[in-house]
């Protein structure tokens, strides 16, 4: 029994027991005699993890937004006379994403594609929002 300011407590000493027994008996197992479903940390290779491959030159992605959509849009500039259409929300290699873009879409000249490293954005000049989103939406 354990004694607080004198008196003794017997409902708060059981409870503290019976913890304190439950603590004992998990100490003493050992890894082999538990059961799990996943393998220990220790033996998972770097190779066996999805996405441990590199990511960088030569592969890119395109999230979508919040609501599903792809992150293509159209805008109009100089007072709705200049027309352009940007794609956002690039990771990786923007470079290869132009260039496959640019094999995808030959209608568009060459001359239109712009890449804004820093904004992480290609601007398309005129509106080619509709067949940039239908070739994104069979790779995304």
């Amino acid at each position: 029994m354990i004694r607080i300011c004198g008196r003794r407590c017997p409902a708060f000493s059981r409870s503290i027991l019976k913890n304190f027994g439950r603590f004992q008996s998990t100490v003493g197992e050992t890894a082999e005699s538990t059961f799990s479903v996943f393998p220990r940390i220790q033996e998972v290779k770097p190779e066996e993890i999805l996405g441990s491959e590199s990511f960088g030159k030569g592969k890119y992605f395109v999230s979508r937004s919040a609501t599903g959509n792809l992150p293509v849009y159209t805008d109009y500039k100089a007072g709705g006379n200049k027309v352009v259409t940007e794609i956002r929300k690039i990771s990786g290699d923007i470079i290869q994403l132009r260039n496959d873009l640019q094999a995808e879409l030959p209608q568009i000249p060459q001359e239109a594609w712009k890449v804004v490293m820093q904004s992480k954005k290609i601007v398309i000049k005129g509106d080619a929002a509709c067949k940039v989103k239908e070739v994104l939406q069979k790779k995304f």
